[in-house]
């Protein structure tokens, strides 16, 4: 899992992603990507995939997104600088 981890995040630049499903399903490579309204806006989180017993982590955008779209984006950038950081 972490050799594949680097490939992603050291192969060139992060993908651009315009549309809001592309990106969701974009982010399925990473764990389970999951979108949300609440009463204060849009939230974004994935339940990353790990190949360690007993070890679970989720990547989230903040609360209150304005967007559903501004939500993936941020919790997309997220996960490649929590990646990036992992693999280094």
């Amino acid at each position: 899992m972490l050799s594949l981890l680097r490939k992603q995040t050291t192969e060139g630049a992060m993908p651009l992603h315009e549309d809001l499903q592309e990106l969701m399903t974009y982010m399925i490579r990473y764990g389970k990507p999951r979108l949300s309204y609440l009463d204060c806006g849009w939230y974004c989180k994935v339940e990353m995939n790990t190949n360690t017993t007993g070890t679970q982590f989720d990547v989230a955008s903040e609360f209150g997104m304005p967007t559903p779209m501004q939500a993936a984006k941020q919790c997309h950038e997220r996960i490649i600088n929590a990646l990036k950081a992992l693999t280094q």
